[in-house]
């Protein structure tokens, strides 16, 4: 083999390891928000866990297919007061703390019952406390007297921070069918599919021309396991 070979082999065998090794980094620290509650609010305290993966191509500047990326696992507090009267808004104050990224608010208020019937509908924000990241989003789904369930989430993404060296900008919408399976009369599993895709721009500091500026996609697949009163 020529010399000329043995280097091109030599530099597609770094390019296959520098793969793997990314591809291992991307599967254990990359999730987007991730919406771990139904649209009807349950009164009272509850608690789980989320975990979350995403799959999608990788770019020229090995960048995994950000943005909305937080953290491979989450933990979930919530207190939720819904009023006795179906005529008033229903309200749900959690916070998740991810395993990569910082803690997150989620709030949600949810429309009155007697608007929509069965259907439960409403609004909400997921927010890191410290970076800034934030996540407005709708969602909306039924669910039945044995508490199996299926809902919506459409969310809206955007996070600009500014690094040592360059600064970021991105913006998403993230889309998430979620199933939800009772697991007894105090738990429930939520099944999570979905996708995402916005725009990234990076620019290193005191130069005009960025040298990320493009749009990117990721799927999404995630389950979370909910305890509640």
């Amino acid at each position: 083999m020529s010399e000329s070979r043995r280097a091109d082999s030599g530099r597609i065998r770094s390019v296959k390891c520098s793969c793997v090794a990314f591809g291992l980094v991307f599967v254990l620290a990359a999730c987007a928000p991730i919406i771990a509650h139904d649209p009807d609010v349950r009164a009272g305290f509850s608690g789980g866990m989320s975990a979350a993966l995403g799959n999608g191509p990788t770019y020229e500047n090995g960048d995994d297919p950000v943005p909305f990326y937080l953290g491979a696992a989450a933990l979930n507090l919530a207190y939720g007061i819904r009023p006795e009267s179906d005529a008033r808004p229903a309200y749900r104050f959690g916070l998740q703390a991810p395993t990569a990224g910082a803690v997150s608010v989620d709030l949600f208020a949810q429309t009155p019952r007697r608007w929509l019937g069965p259907v439960a509908a409403g609004a909400g924000i997921l927010a890191e406390v410290s970076r800034g990241r934030q996540m407005p989003y709708l969602q909306a789904g039924v669910r039945n007297k044995k508490g199996f369930g299926i809902n919506v989430a459409i969310g809206h993404y955007w996070d600009h921070d500014s690094r040592a060296g360059f600064t970021e900008k991105e913006r998403a919408q993230v889309n998430w069918l979620n199933f939800e399976v009772p697991l007894g009369q105090r738990a429930a599993l939520h099944l999570h599919t979905g996708y995402a895709s916005g725009h990234v721009k990076k620019t290193v500091d005191g130069q005009t021309v960025p040298y990320v500026d493009e749009d990117r996609w990721v799927r999404l697949g995630g389950v979370s396991l909910e305890f509640h009163r």
